[in-house]
């Protein structure tokens, strides 16, 4: 084992750390992907409300 020994909540933080900021291939790069399409998505419909008042 690593140095420091980490509860459960510790392990959870350092999971979820890490899915999020995997950039090769992982969960973290199409989380990001997605996240980024779903902002790119809401400007969009955004802008067609403000554009129908």
């Amino acid at each position: 084992m690593g140095k420091y020994q980490l509860d459960n909540k510790g392990t959870a933080a350092v999971g979820k750390f890490h899915e999020k900021n995997s950039t090769a291939g992982g969960r973290g790069s199409n989380t990001q992907k997605e996240t980024n399409s779903k902002i790119a998505n809401l400007r969009e419909k955004m802008k067609k409300q403000k554009g129908a008042k």
